[in-house]
C-alpha cells in the first residue's frame, strides 16, 4: 500500500501543512469547505493522494456515481489528496490536504501522511476541524486553537493554550502525537457549530475559521462570497426559526451563557449544560423537531 504520486514531489520550504477530515471531526462540513476554499483561490496543485482501498468501509463511506458529460458513468470513491502552493523566497511554503476520516488501519493512515509531510519539509502541522457545540447562532462564531508546540508564539504570534480534552480520539489527536514525536511543530484549529441546527453547510463558521487561519499562511484570500453566503444563511435561519418558541427560549439561555464566558472567560458546569440539553431535546421530541 503506497501513495499514488501524480507527479514528481514538489521542492518545498519551511512547509505549513493545513488539513481537514470529512466525517466526526467536519461538522457542518466547516473544515472541509475551507481547505476547498484555499486551494480554489490560490490554484493549489494535486500531487499526492493515498488510495482509499484498504482503509474503508464502503457501506458507509460510499462512492458516489454521477453522469459525465459525455454521458459515461463516473465513480468518485473517498479522496484523501495533497496540494501544493509554492510562495515567494521569503513566505512559508504550503501544502493543503482534504481527507475522510478512515475506517480501518489508522496507524498504516497516519504514516502515510508523516512521510508525505516530511517529504515535503514540513515544519508546522496544522489541522482545521469543527465540532458540535452547546453555543447560539446569533453570536459571533467561537473558534478555538491549541497547541503542545511552545515555538508557536515566537514564530507566528499566535498564544494557544495546551489540549484538555480526554476520552474517545479523533484522527486529529492520533496525527498529531504522530508529528510531536519527530518534534514538528503541531496546531488545531476549531470551529463550534451551534448542536442544535440541523444544517448541510455553516458558511459562517467557516468564514470565522479561514479569518483564525490567516495568522499562519500568507496567502490571499477573498472571503467576500462567503461573506455573501453568510448573510444569507443567517436570514433563512431566521425564517426557519421564527416561529419555533421551544428554541427561541433555549437559544435565550445559551446567549446568556456565552456572553457570560465571554466575559469571564469561565466554563459552564457540566451537569447544567447537560440538563439543558436533555431539556431541548425533550421538547423536540414532543414537538416534532425543527
Amino acid at each position: 500500500m503506497a501513495i499514488l504520486i501524480h507527479e514528481n514531489p514538489p521542492k518545498l520550504k519551511n512547509t505549513i501543512l493545513v488539513a481537514a477530515w470529512a466525517g466526526w471531526p467536519d461538522a457542518a462540513r466547516v473544515a472541509t469547505r475551507a481547505i476547498r476554499e484555499i486551494i480554489t483561490q490560490t490554484g493549489a496543485k494535486k500531487f499526492a493522494s493515498i488510495d482509499p482501498e484498504e482503509f474503508y468501509d464502503f457501506s458507509q463511506n460510499r462512492p458516489t456515481v454521477k453522469n459525465g458529460i459525455d454521458g459515461k458513468r463516473e465513480i468518485k470513491w473517498p479522496a484523501n489528496d495533497f496540494y501544493y502552493v509554492k510562495t515567494n523566497n521569503d513566505l512559508r511554503d504550503l501544502v493543503l490536504f482534504i481527507g475522510v476520516e478512515p475506517n480501518y488501519k489508522w496507524k498504516t493512515y497516519v504514516e502515510l501522511v508523516f512521510e508525505t509531510a516530511n517529504s515535503v519539509n514540513t515544519e508546522l502541522f496544522l489541522t482545521l476541524g469543527a465540532l458540535l457545540d452547546s453555543v447560539p447562532h446569533t453570536r459571533a462564531p467561537r473558534v478555538t486553537g491549541n497547541t503542545t508546540s511552545s515555538d508557536l508564539v515566537d514564530l507566528f504570534g499566535v498564544n494557544y493554550g495546551l489540549p484538555s480534552y480526554e476520552g474517545p480520539s479523533g484522527l486529529t489527536s492520533v496525527l498529531g502525537s504522530k508529528f510531536e514525536e519527530a518534534n514538528i511543530m503541531c496546531a488545531s484549529i476549531w470551529g463550534h457549530a451551534p448542536h442544535y441546527l440541523q444544517i448541510a453547510h455553516n458558511p459562517t463558521l467557516t468564514h470565522a475559521v479561514l479569518n483564525e487561519l490567516k495568522q499562519f499562511i500568507k496567502v490571499e484570500l477573498d472571503l467576500q462570497q462567503l461573506e455573501g453566503e453568510s448573510d444569507e444563511f443567517r436570514s433563512n435561519l431566521e425564517s426557519a426559526l421564527e416561529d419555533q418558541k421551544e428554541i427561541e427560549g433555549y437559544v435565550r439561555k445559551l446567549e446568556e451563557r456565552f456572553d457570560s464566558e465571554e466575559k469571564f472567560k469561565g466554563a459552564p458546569e457540566p451537569a447544567e449544560l447537560v440538563k439543558d440539553l436533555e431539556d431541548f431535546l425533550k421538547q423536540q421530541r414532543e414537538s416534532g423537531g425543527l
